[in-house]
């Protein structure tokens, strides 16, 4: 007599075949996103410093002026916006850009609490 269907032990493989299946795609699709947030936090930065560099030129502001705040970029309308979000962890920017002069070459760099 033959059998139509499936066993209990064969709809269990499959079941278990198919949680390994969802638990590895989670896993990498996490991975993905943070990877993801990771580099658009950095890109968010750098196009703070980049709204920097467009300020300090623009302005022509003192050689000893040294920091720019992310909300004094976003008063002169150098950032769009009322605020600016790190994709990361959806927390307000409100940090500076530290602008260090050297060999007749300009660096900015962003921080996040001060700039010292």
């Amino acid at each position: 007599m033959k059998k139509n269907g499936f066993t209990l032990i064969e709809l269990l493989a499959v079941l278990v075949i198919l949680a390994i299946l969802a638990i590895i795609t989670t896993v990498t699709v996490s991975t993905i996103l943070d990877d993801s947030r990771d580099s658009l936090s950095e890109r968010q930065k750098r196009n703070i410093e980049d709204a920097a560099e467009t300020y300090y030129l623009k302005e022509g502001m003192n050689i000893e002026d040294t920091c720019i705040s992310v909300q004094e970029l976003i008063d002169k309308g150098y950032i769009d916006g009322v605020t600016v979000k790190d994709p990361k962890d959806t927390e307000e920017m409100t940090g500076y850009v530290k602008i260090t002069h050297a060999s007749n070459q300009y660096s900015y760099k962003y921080q996040e609490n001060s700039c010292e």
